[in-house]
C-alpha cells in the first residue's frame, strides 16, 4: 500500500512538472526572437563606408573583400534569423533590413565591376615538348 501511494504521488509530480514545461514552452519569451536588427545596422554603415572609400577611389581590391565579407555577415544572419516561429514583426524587420542591405551592397558591386571589370587575362601554356616548353600564350578577353 505505502508503494502504491508512493508511486502515485511520484506520477502527479510527473504530470505537473511536464504540465509546467508545455507551458512554459508555449508561451514565445523575448529569447526565442533573435534582434539582430543593430547588427544589420552595424553592417549597413560599412556598406555606406565602402561607398564613400570607392568614391574616394581607394584600392578596389580592398574594396571589394571588404564587400565580400559584408555578403558572408549577411548570409551568416540570414542563416542565424531562419524561418520565423510564429507572426513576429521583429523576423519581418530584420528580414526587410537584410535585403535593403544586400541590394545596397549589391548596387556597389555592380558599380565596381561597370567601371574597373572590362575585361580578363588568360594565360595558357602551349606547348610542353617543342622548342620552348612552358611558353605562355597571353589572351585579353573583353567583357562587352
Amino acid at each position: 500500500m505505502v508503494l502504491l501511494t508512493v508511486s502515485y504521488k511520484l506520477f502527479l509530480a510527473l504530470i505537473l512538472l511536464l504540465n509546467f514545461q508545455v507551458v512554459a514552452e508555449g508561451k514565445p519569451t523575448t529569447t526565442d526572437v533573435i534582434d539582430i536588427s543593430s547588427e544589420i545596422e552595424v553592417i549597413d554603415t560599412e556598406i555606406l563606408d565602402l561607398e564613400v572609400s570607392y568614391e574616394m577611389g581607394e584600392s578596389m581590391f580592398d574594396i571589394n573583400a571588404e564587400a565580400t565579407d559584408i555578403s558572408n555577415e549577411l548570409l551568416y544572419h540570414e542563416y542565424q534569423l531562419g524561418t520565423p516561429k510564429d507572426e513576429s514583426s521583429r523576423w519581418n524587420e530584420s528580414e526587410q533590413m537584410i535585403l535593403d542591405a544586400k541590394i545596397k551592397l549589391q548596387a556597389l558591386q555592380e558599380k565596381i565591376k561597370l567601371e574597373g571589370d572590362w575585361g580578363q587575362l588568360r594565360f595558357r601554356v602551349i606547348d610542353f615538348k617543342g622548342e620552348d616548353p612552358g611558353q605562355l600564350k597571353l589572351r585579353y578577353n573583353y567583357g562587352f
